[in-house]
């Protein structure tokens, strides 16, 4: 019988990033308590965190004496003034950046108008990110990495296959970018990117298994299963917006009918609004104060949505039996009026024994799910292929 054998220089990025992220989650731990929480040995710990030390990400303090012999414990930190990473989410109406410090602190964070010619939203980017570094005083040369969230498919490779709503097709867009910002770029589907953010900042980090579900133009699914992304040989899983909820329904941006997207995004209210009550809304925010005032068309829109929601919730819960749902975007924000009429759907639809296991959520990133997504792939990246060697810490002007 032949065994699989796990590289290990795998081995050390895995326990290297188990660390580094048990510093941040936990500022002033340890070594002792690093270890017993991560489950690193001692010594393995003290290797890891010399090379995290020498490349400036983490620093040590001294702690307070106990009274008792030897010398008191040291206690960890991330250094906040190593560098910075950048998030940003593209999408056709407007876009969002957001400038992070190594331990996920944001700094600041820009909105900007979207667009579907490619040049001039990396044209966007570039200078989204110079203001936000002036606005955060850190020079140029701090930016160790960008992440960026896109609607549509990526692949394995990093080329962005297919993003119907902004009409790209088999494009190079993260070395695009990386080329004209001169720094690495990390291209993920958006959804994919926010379920990422959920894990290492929001409220999916305690769940080995959830889906966070969410969109703008579109609707796609983050599979975080079995502790990781999910996304399958091609790298594409997870584009749960195009589940067909209703045969021959609406018409879809990717060429089908009666797709998951088509009733319950961000458009797909907007679209229903107009159709149903030739009422207009200048964004998401603006339609749930109408609901609150408990306007009766947007009422009954919003209801005819969360009854789709529960359908395509209870397919998602029988095949993936996650332990969380997590909703993001236009989702969370109308989830008090969504969820009340989706619940006895998913409940009559999901499997008793599945759906008694599983909790429906909102997400505690809101509007900064996708961007802060940007975040997590790029911070991953780093510490897989650490370019700190060439950084030194950047103290603020």
């Amino acid at each position: 019988m032949h065994t699989r054998r796990i590289n290990s220089n795998t081995i050390r990025k895995i326990n290297a990033a188990r660390v580094f992220h048990g510093i941040r989650k936990a500022p002033g731990i340890s070594p002792q308590g690093l270890s017993k929480a991560t489950g690193i040995d001692l010594a393995t710990i003290s290797i890891i965190l010399a090379s995290l030390e020498q490349d400036g990400l983490v620093e040590r303090t001294q702690g307070q004496r106990t009274g008792r012999s030897g010398r008191p414990n040291s206690l960890l930190s991330i250094n906040e003034k190593t560098g910075v990473l950048a998030g940003v989410a593209v999408d056709v109406d407007e876009s969002e950046a957001v400038l992070c410090s190594f331990a996920g602190t944001r700094l600041a964070s820009l909105r900007f108008a979207g667009g579907t010619d490619q040049a001039r939203v990396i044209a966007a980017i570039k200078a989204a990110l110079a203001t936000l570094l002036k606005q955060a005083g850190y020079p140029r040369k701090a930016l160790a990495g960008v992440g960026v969230g896109v609607p549509g498919l990526v692949g394995l490779n990093g080329r962005l296959a297919l993003a119907p709503n902004l009409d790209w097709h088999d494009v190079d867009f993260g070395g695009a970018l990386s080329a004209a910002l001169a720094v690495p770029v990390q291209l993920e589907n958006d959804i994919k990117a926010a379920a990422a953010a959920e894990h290492l900042f929001g409220q999916g980090a305690p769940d080995a298994d959830f889906i966070y579900l969410s969109g703008r133009s579109g609707v796609g699914g983050g599979l975080y299963l079995g502790g990781a992304v999910y996304r399958g040989p091609l790298g594409m899983a997870g584009e749960v917006g195009h589940m067909k909820l209703v045969p021959n329904g609406r018409p879809c941006a990717c060429g089908g009918f009666g797709c998951f997207e088509t009733y319950v995004s961000e458009r797909a209210i907007f679209d229903s609004l107009l159709r149903e009550a030739k009422l207009v809304f200048p964004d998401i925010a603006a339609v749930r104060e109408a609901a609150l005032r408990g306007e009766a068309p947007v009422c009954a829109v919003l209801a005819e949505c969360g009854r789709h929601l529960g359908l395509g919730l209870a397919n998602l819960a029988n095949i993936f039996a996650p332990s969380r749902i997590v909703l993001g975007g236009a989702m969370g924000e109308l989830s008090a009026f969504l969820l009340p009429a989706a619940r006895p759907v998913f409940e009559a639809n999901a499997l008793r024994e599945i759906r008694c296991a599983i909790a429906i959520s909102v997400s505690s990133l809101g509007a900064f799910a996708v961007p802060m997504g940007g975040i997590a792939i790029a911070l991953q990246h780093f510490l897989e292929e650490p370019h700190a060697a060439a950084l030194r810490p950047h103290h603020l002007a």
